[in-house]
Protein backbone atom coordinates (compact mmCIF):
# COMPACT_ATOMS: atom_id res chain seq x y z
CA UNK A 1 0.00 0.00 0.00
CA UNK A 2 1.25 3.50 -0.79
CA UNK A 3 2.05 6.13 1.83
CA UNK A 4 -1.06 8.02 0.76
CA UNK A 5 -3.12 4.88 1.21
CA UNK A 6 -1.88 4.31 4.76
CA UNK A 7 -2.45 7.97 5.65
CA UNK A 8 -5.97 7.91 4.21
CA UNK A 9 -6.75 4.72 6.14
CA UNK A 10 -5.61 6.25 9.41
CA UNK A 11 -7.50 9.48 8.76
CA UNK A 12 -10.73 7.61 8.04
CA UNK A 13 -10.31 5.52 11.20
CA UNK A 14 -9.86 8.68 13.25
CA UNK A 15 -13.05 10.21 11.82
CA UNK A 16 -15.11 7.11 12.34
CA UNK A 17 -14.19 6.65 15.99
CA UNK A 18 -13.07 9.96 17.50
CA UNK A 19 -14.06 9.07 21.06
CA UNK A 20 -13.36 5.35 21.25
CA UNK A 21 -10.52 4.42 23.54
CA UNK A 22 -9.55 1.14 21.89
CA UNK A 23 -8.42 1.85 18.35
CA UNK A 24 -6.52 -0.09 15.77
CA UNK A 25 -4.24 1.06 13.01
CA UNK A 26 -1.84 -0.38 10.50
CA UNK A 27 0.82 -2.57 12.17
CA UNK A 28 3.53 -0.63 10.36
CA UNK A 29 3.20 3.06 9.70
CA UNK A 30 5.65 4.11 6.98
CA UNK A 31 5.20 7.85 7.45
CA UNK A 32 6.99 7.54 10.81
CA UNK A 33 10.19 6.31 9.16
CA UNK A 34 12.51 9.26 9.26
CA UNK A 35 15.91 10.66 10.05
CA UNK A 36 15.63 13.20 12.86
CA UNK A 37 17.53 15.87 10.93
CA UNK A 38 16.45 19.17 9.41
CA UNK A 39 17.07 19.66 5.73
CA UNK A 40 20.74 20.32 4.88
CA UNK A 41 21.72 20.15 8.54
CA UNK A 42 25.18 20.73 9.96
CA UNK A 43 26.31 17.82 12.10
CA UNK A 44 29.27 17.87 14.52
CA UNK A 45 32.10 15.79 13.05
CA UNK A 46 32.40 13.87 16.32
CA UNK A 47 28.73 12.88 16.53
CA UNK A 48 28.75 9.54 18.40
CA UNK A 49 26.05 7.95 16.23
CA UNK A 50 23.45 8.69 13.57
CA UNK A 51 19.89 7.42 13.94
CA UNK A 52 16.96 6.31 11.83
CA UNK A 53 13.64 6.38 13.71
CA UNK A 54 11.53 3.28 13.24
CA UNK A 55 7.81 3.13 12.45
CA UNK A 56 5.70 1.20 14.91
CA UNK A 57 8.73 -0.20 16.70
CA UNK A 58 9.75 -2.38 13.78
CA UNK A 59 13.48 -2.92 14.29
CA UNK A 60 16.04 -1.54 11.85
CA UNK A 61 18.92 -3.98 12.13
CA UNK A 62 19.84 -4.89 8.55
CA UNK A 63 23.15 -3.42 7.38
CA UNK A 64 21.61 -3.00 3.93
CA UNK A 65 18.69 -1.10 5.43
CA UNK A 66 20.70 1.80 6.84
CA UNK A 67 24.04 3.09 5.54
CA UNK A 68 26.15 6.22 5.18
CA UNK A 69 27.76 7.52 2.00
CA UNK A 70 29.67 10.59 0.94
CA UNK A 71 28.22 12.88 -1.70
CA UNK A 72 30.13 11.09 -4.45
CA UNK A 73 28.65 7.74 -3.41
CA UNK A 74 31.60 6.35 -1.47
CA UNK A 75 30.50 4.15 1.41
CA UNK A 76 31.52 5.16 4.93
CA UNK A 77 32.50 2.39 7.32
CA UNK A 78 30.03 2.23 10.19
CA UNK A 79 28.43 -0.32 12.51
CA UNK A 80 24.66 -0.71 12.67
CA UNK A 81 23.25 -1.38 16.13
CA UNK A 82 19.67 -1.92 17.30
CA UNK A 83 18.50 1.16 19.17
CA UNK A 84 15.62 1.93 21.55
CA UNK A 85 12.06 1.89 20.24
CA UNK A 86 13.16 -0.07 17.19
CA UNK A 87 15.48 2.63 15.88
CA UNK A 88 18.60 1.93 13.86
CA UNK A 89 21.82 3.36 15.28
CA UNK A 90 24.73 3.85 12.89
CA UNK A 91 28.12 4.32 14.57
CA UNK A 92 30.84 5.67 12.23
CA UNK A 93 34.18 3.89 12.53
CA UNK A 94 35.99 7.25 12.52
CA UNK A 95 34.97 10.89 13.03
CA UNK A 96 33.33 12.55 10.05
CA UNK A 97 35.41 14.86 7.88
CA UNK A 98 34.49 18.54 8.45
CA UNK A 99 33.21 20.22 5.31
CA UNK A 100 32.17 16.92 3.68
CA UNK A 101 28.59 16.33 2.61
CA UNK A 102 27.07 12.97 3.52
CA UNK A 103 23.97 11.00 2.60
CA UNK A 104 22.11 8.75 5.03
CA UNK A 105 20.11 6.07 3.24
CA UNK A 106 17.56 3.85 4.91
CA UNK A 107 15.15 1.30 3.56
CA UNK A 108 11.61 1.47 4.90
CA UNK A 109 11.12 -1.58 7.17
CA UNK A 110 7.39 -1.44 6.42
CA UNK A 111 8.12 -2.75 2.95
CA UNK A 112 8.20 -6.52 2.57
CA UNK A 113 11.21 -8.37 1.22
CA UNK A 114 9.66 -8.57 -2.22
CA UNK A 115 8.59 -4.93 -2.29
CA UNK A 116 10.74 -2.20 -3.73
CA UNK A 117 10.76 1.49 -3.14
CA UNK A 118 13.12 4.45 -3.07
CA UNK A 119 15.23 4.66 0.10
CA UNK A 120 14.62 7.26 2.75
CA UNK A 121 17.44 9.79 2.57
CA UNK A 122 18.88 12.67 4.54
CA UNK A 123 21.72 14.93 3.46
CA UNK A 124 23.92 16.80 5.89
CA UNK A 125 27.31 18.48 6.11
CA UNK A 126 29.89 17.62 8.75
CA UNK A 127 30.89 20.64 10.78
CA UNK A 128 33.70 21.14 13.27
CA UNK A 129 33.93 18.79 16.23
CA UNK A 130 32.51 20.18 19.47
CA UNK A 131 32.66 18.96 23.04
CA UNK A 132 30.05 16.36 23.91
CA UNK A 133 27.40 17.86 26.19
CA UNK A 134 27.69 17.34 29.93
CA UNK A 135 24.62 19.43 30.87
CA UNK A 136 20.94 18.79 30.12
CA UNK A 137 19.22 22.11 30.82
CA UNK A 138 16.36 23.09 33.13
CA UNK A 139 12.96 21.58 33.92
CA UNK A 140 10.06 23.50 35.46
CA UNK A 141 6.47 22.65 36.37
CA UNK A 142 3.74 24.94 35.10
CA UNK A 143 0.57 25.94 36.90
CA UNK A 144 -1.95 23.22 37.62
CA UNK A 145 -4.94 23.45 35.30
CA UNK A 146 -8.41 22.02 35.85
CA UNK A 147 -10.89 21.24 33.12
CA UNK A 148 -11.65 18.89 30.22
CA UNK A 149 -8.95 17.12 28.22
CA UNK A 150 -8.41 13.96 26.20
CA UNK A 151 -6.88 10.72 27.46
CA UNK A 152 -5.33 8.92 24.53
CA UNK A 153 -5.95 5.21 24.21
CA UNK A 154 -4.25 4.46 20.90
CA UNK A 155 -3.91 5.88 17.43
CA UNK A 156 -5.82 9.13 17.08
CA UNK A 157 -8.66 7.93 19.32
CA UNK A 158 -9.27 9.30 22.79
CA UNK A 159 -11.66 9.60 25.71
CA UNK A 160 -12.90 12.89 27.10
CA UNK A 161 -12.36 13.39 30.84
CA UNK A 162 -12.33 16.09 33.49
CA UNK A 163 -9.29 16.42 35.68
CA UNK A 164 -6.05 18.12 36.58
CA UNK A 165 -3.09 18.72 34.25
CA UNK A 166 0.41 20.12 34.66
CA UNK A 167 2.67 20.97 31.73
CA UNK A 168 6.41 20.66 32.26
CA UNK A 169 8.67 23.24 30.65
CA UNK A 170 12.07 22.11 29.39
CA UNK A 171 14.91 24.36 28.21
CA UNK A 172 17.86 22.44 26.73
CA UNK A 173 21.40 23.49 27.60
CA UNK A 174 23.12 25.27 24.67
CA UNK A 175 25.79 22.56 24.52
CA UNK A 176 23.08 19.91 24.11
CA UNK A 177 21.28 21.63 21.21
CA UNK A 178 23.63 20.43 18.39
CA UNK A 179 23.11 16.82 19.50
CA UNK A 180 19.33 16.84 20.08
CA UNK A 181 18.53 14.78 16.94
CA UNK A 182 20.27 11.78 18.53
CA UNK A 183 18.81 12.08 22.04
CA UNK A 184 15.93 9.87 23.17
CA UNK A 185 13.88 10.59 26.29
CA UNK A 186 12.16 9.03 29.28
CA UNK A 187 10.01 10.78 31.86
CA UNK A 188 9.57 9.05 35.20
CA UNK A 189 7.08 10.03 37.89
CA UNK A 190 7.91 8.95 41.42
CA UNK A 191 10.52 6.59 39.99
CA UNK A 192 8.15 4.83 37.59
CA UNK A 193 8.11 5.22 33.78
CA UNK A 194 5.45 7.66 32.58
CA UNK A 195 6.40 8.61 29.01
CA UNK A 196 9.03 8.04 26.33
CA UNK A 197 9.93 9.95 23.20
CA UNK A 198 12.16 8.88 20.29
CA UNK A 199 15.31 10.49 18.97
CA UNK A 200 14.78 14.00 17.70
CA UNK A 201 11.39 14.44 19.37
CA UNK A 202 12.53 17.57 21.26
CA UNK A 203 13.76 20.63 19.39
CA UNK A 204 16.12 23.45 20.33
CA UNK A 205 13.29 25.40 21.98
CA UNK A 206 12.47 22.43 24.24
CA UNK A 207 9.23 21.79 22.32
CA UNK A 208 7.95 18.25 21.87
CA UNK A 209 7.11 17.38 18.27
CA UNK A 210 4.16 15.34 17.04
CA UNK A 211 4.08 11.78 18.37
CA UNK A 212 2.39 8.62 17.19
CA UNK A 213 -0.31 8.26 19.84
CA UNK A 214 -0.59 4.55 19.17
CA UNK A 215 2.92 4.12 20.57
CA UNK A 216 3.14 7.09 22.93
CA UNK A 217 -0.21 7.67 24.71
CA UNK A 218 1.48 9.89 27.31
CA UNK A 219 3.10 13.08 26.05
CA UNK A 220 6.59 13.61 27.42
CA UNK A 221 5.95 16.98 29.07
CA UNK A 222 2.35 16.51 30.24
CA UNK A 223 1.17 14.84 33.47
CA UNK A 224 -2.41 14.49 34.58
CA UNK A 225 -4.95 12.97 36.93
CA UNK A 226 -8.44 11.96 35.81
CA UNK A 227 -11.12 13.16 38.20
CA UNK A 228 -14.25 12.16 36.31
CA UNK A 229 -15.39 10.98 32.90
CA UNK A 230 -17.28 13.22 30.52
CA UNK A 231 -20.94 12.11 30.29
CA UNK A 232 -21.83 9.62 27.55
CA UNK A 233 -18.21 8.44 27.22
CA UNK A 234 -16.70 5.23 28.51
CA UNK A 235 -14.34 5.59 31.47
CA UNK A 236 -10.66 5.37 30.48
CA UNK A 237 -8.58 2.41 31.59
CA UNK A 238 -5.71 4.84 32.21
CA UNK A 239 -6.68 7.38 34.86
CA UNK A 240 -3.22 8.93 35.02
CA UNK A 241 -1.66 9.76 38.35
CA UNK A 242 -3.21 9.85 41.79
CA UNK A 243 -3.98 13.14 43.48
CA UNK A 244 -1.15 14.59 45.50
CA UNK A 245 2.44 15.79 45.16
CA UNK A 246 4.73 13.96 42.73
CA UNK A 247 8.30 14.18 41.45
CA UNK A 248 9.01 14.07 37.72
CA UNK A 249 12.44 12.97 36.45
CA UNK A 250 13.48 13.67 32.87
CA UNK A 251 16.17 11.30 31.59
CA UNK A 252 17.82 12.08 28.24
CA UNK A 253 20.24 9.70 26.53
CA UNK A 254 22.60 10.81 23.78
CA UNK A 255 23.04 7.74 21.64
CA UNK A 256 26.43 6.01 22.04
CA UNK A 257 27.88 8.88 24.06
CA UNK A 258 30.39 8.09 26.79
CA UNK A 259 29.33 11.24 28.63
CA UNK A 260 26.05 10.63 30.51
CA UNK A 261 23.56 13.47 30.57
CA UNK A 262 22.34 14.33 34.08
CA UNK A 263 18.62 13.79 34.76
CA UNK A 264 16.40 16.73 35.73
CA UNK A 265 13.84 16.69 38.55
CA UNK A 266 10.87 18.86 39.46
CA UNK A 267 7.93 18.42 41.82
CA UNK A 268 4.31 19.13 40.97
CA UNK A 269 0.85 18.70 42.48
CA UNK A 270 -2.39 17.33 41.07
CA UNK A 271 -5.76 17.86 42.77
CA UNK A 272 -9.40 17.30 41.94
CA UNK A 273 -11.53 20.37 42.55
CA UNK A 274 -14.38 20.01 45.03
CA UNK A 275 -17.74 20.69 43.46
CA UNK A 276 -20.35 22.89 45.14
CA UNK A 277 -22.84 20.69 46.99
CA UNK A 278 -26.23 20.33 45.36
CA UNK A 279 -28.77 22.27 47.49
CA UNK A 280 -31.30 20.02 49.24
CA UNK A 281 -34.86 21.43 49.12
CA UNK A 282 -36.34 22.23 52.54
CA UNK A 283 -39.71 20.45 52.99
CA UNK A 284 -42.73 22.71 53.42
CA UNK A 285 -44.39 21.53 56.65
CA UNK A 286 -47.61 23.36 55.79
CA UNK A 287 -48.27 20.79 53.09
CA UNK A 288 -48.07 17.97 55.64
CA UNK A 289 -49.30 19.54 58.88
CA UNK A 290 -51.64 22.25 57.64
CA UNK A 291 -49.45 25.11 58.94
CA UNK A 292 -45.87 26.15 58.82
CA UNK A 293 -43.52 26.06 61.76
CA UNK A 294 -42.47 29.62 61.11
CA UNK A 295 -45.12 31.96 62.47
CA UNK A 296 -47.40 29.09 63.38
CA UNK A 297 -47.69 30.14 67.02
CA UNK A 298 -48.46 33.75 66.11
CA UNK A 299 -51.26 32.67 63.76
CA UNK A 300 -52.89 30.61 66.49
CA UNK A 301 -52.74 33.46 69.05
CA UNK A 302 -54.23 35.87 66.54
CA UNK A 303 -57.16 33.54 65.94
CA UNK A 304 -57.82 33.17 69.68
CA UNK A 305 -57.72 36.96 70.22
CA UNK A 306 -60.22 37.55 67.43
CA UNK A 307 -62.55 34.91 68.87
CA UNK A 308 -62.40 36.54 72.35
CA UNK A 309 -63.18 39.98 70.90
CA UNK A 310 -66.21 38.61 69.01
CA UNK A 311 -67.56 37.02 72.19
CA UNK A 312 -67.31 40.33 74.16
CA UNK A 313 -69.17 42.23 71.46
CA UNK A 314 -71.83 39.57 71.29
CA UNK A 315 -72.52 39.80 75.02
Amino acid sequence: MTRFGWSALCAVAALLAPSAEACTSAPCSPWWTRFPLPKDADVPANVPALVMVSPGGWPIVDAQTLRLRTEDGTGVEATLLPGPLGSGVLVPAAPLVPGTRYHLEGRDPCLGESEEGPPETATFTAGPAVALPAATGTLQAGQEEHGPFQVWGGGSCSVGVEGSQVTLGFTPAPELVPFLPWVHWTLEVDGKPWATAPHGAVDAAGTLGMLDRLRFPHALFSVYSVCETVPDQQPPSDRGLAEGTHVATLRPVLEQSGTPLPPLEVSFKLTCMEKDPVPVPVPNDSQDKGCSQTGGGLSLLGALAALSLWRRRAS
